[in-house]
């Protein structure tokens, strides 16, 4: 009995040994052909398929390392590729792009819906929609855009280029596609203003702003920044009170019947240079602070500013036809008499100057205003506080305190001695 145990744990223990062997022959060889394989040259990717002929990766990669020069070779080695490893649904892709090249269709369908059957991911779904796209197979390609579109890509906007393409309709391409993931619909509102076209912009943002979600905010405001730099305030306007109603913003909703037409009027919060709050420009020569109790928007001027420039604005809503007063409550220090800052205000839509302060300067605080009539059809306003040198005087040098800014219906109590300028209003003038 002795013997046979002995010989039974010898047994043992050379299959161990063998197995031992193997395993590090196995590894070495692995080792080698990864080796190769990392110099990304086809004669050593070679080498590597001989030394490890069982992993589909190495034919894949020499298929791309000999496409350009020999597509033949590279379809039959992706052939290969596959059929060691028929989950390789990049395999599967490219076979499907060579077979399409080499006018297989039948083969290069198969491939490429072969790939979306092992590979639920974007690409393959991406892949099937240009398919489907150049063989101006509508049904298909709407079909397998959507799945492509379910599927959060990290840059959809490639897939609604092709959408555009086969139907330039903002409505159709959202229905289509079934755009409901906020990632989704945060490109697509971009894709629209990429586009140039305010109207879908528009829609598709309100869509965004319904579905009420904090991320959201940021792109929202970058729609209102947009449609108002494109001469669109009257669409920009819901979209940044529907913001405000949410608390999305720290402001109240703007309009020509709510009681103070002009966003941090009083400067409680500091600019946020978005929407219809008040836009900083950068000046060299110019520093900006807020002051607290009481509240102030405060400008530094160094004396090695520009002899010009915009300090900052802001877009308002107003009524066609009707006479207003803006009145700005302000305080000064070391800036002189003269000194080149004003006041304007001007059409948004034509540009034209409606009105213009006097130059702001006083040691005390006091109040500027200047009254206008917006022209006939008029909804939006710009206001802007500027300077420009005067002749025959030095860069503004000091400080300057805005306290408040409001925009008001005017009579003729408000303007006394004043003439209200018309600029297109039928009415005279008070």
């Amino acid at each position: 009995m002795f013997p046979l145990r002995r010989f039974g744990v010898i047994a043992i223990q050379a299959s161990c040994l063998a197995a031992l062997v193997l395993g590090i022959a196995w590894n070495l060889r692995f080792a080698v052909a990864d080796l190769l394989a990392r110099r990304n040259q086809a004669n050593s990717t070679r080498l590597a398929m001989r030394w490890m002929p069982g992993n589909g990766g190495y034919p894949a990669q020499l298929a791309d390392e000999v496409y350009a020069l020999d597509p033949v070779s590279a379809k039959s080695l992706l052939q290969r590729a596959v059929q060691l490893n028929r989950y390789d649904a990049a395999s599967w892709i490219q076979l499907g792009l060579l077979s399409e090249a080499g006018e297989d269709l039948p083969g290069a369908e198969k491939a490429l819906l072969q790939a979306a059957s092992v590979d639920a991911t974007f690409l393959p779904s991406w892949s099937l929609a240009n398919y489907y796209f150049r063989r101006e197979n509508t049904p298909r390609f709407w079909y397998w855009a959507q799945k492509a579109a379910q599927m959060d890509p990290d840059d959809a906007a490639p897939l609604f280029r092709l959408a555009w393409y086969v139907s330039p309709n903002a409505a159709e391409i959202d229905s289509r596609l079934q755009i409901k993931r906020p990632q989704v619909a945060v490109q697509f509102v971009n894709f629209l203003m990429a586009q140039g076209d305010p109207t879908a912009a528009t829609e598709a943002a309100s869509r965004l702003l319904a579905a009420n979600t904090e991320g959201n905010t940021q792109t929202l405001l970058e729609v209102c920044d947009w449609l108002i730099a494109n001469n669109h305030p009257d669409l920009a306007l819901p979209l940044w009170n529907g913001l405000a109603s949410r608390g999305q913003i720290a402001y109240a909703p703007v309009g020509v019947n709510s009681t103070e037409a002009v966003t941090n009027g009083g400067f409680a919060k500091s600019p946020i240079s978005r929407g219809f709050d008040w836009h900083l420009r950068t000046v060299e020569g110019v520093s900006s602070f807020l002051n607290v109790s009481p509240n102030a928007l405060g400008f530094e001027f160094s004396g090695d500013e520009p002899d010009s420039f915009l300090i900052m604005d802001q877009t308002a809503p107003v009524e066609g036809r009707r006479k207003y007063v803006l009145a700005v409550n302000y305080g000064t220090s070391g800036i002189v008499p003269d000194s080149g800052l004003a006041w304007s205000v001007t059409d948004d839509r034509s540009g034209a100057v409606l009105a213009r302060t006097g130059s702001l300067s006083s040691e005390q605080g006091r109040e500027a205003y200047t009254c206008f009539a917006a022209p006939d059809g008029a909804a939006f306003v710009r206001l802007s506080l500027l300077y420009q040198r005067q002749p025959g005087t030095v860069r503004i040098e000091g400080k300057l305190a805005l306290k408040g800014v409001r925009l008001t219906g005017a009579t003729a109590e408000d303007c006394p001695g004043e003439k209200i300028s018309t600029f297109g209003a039928d009415s005279p003038a008070l």
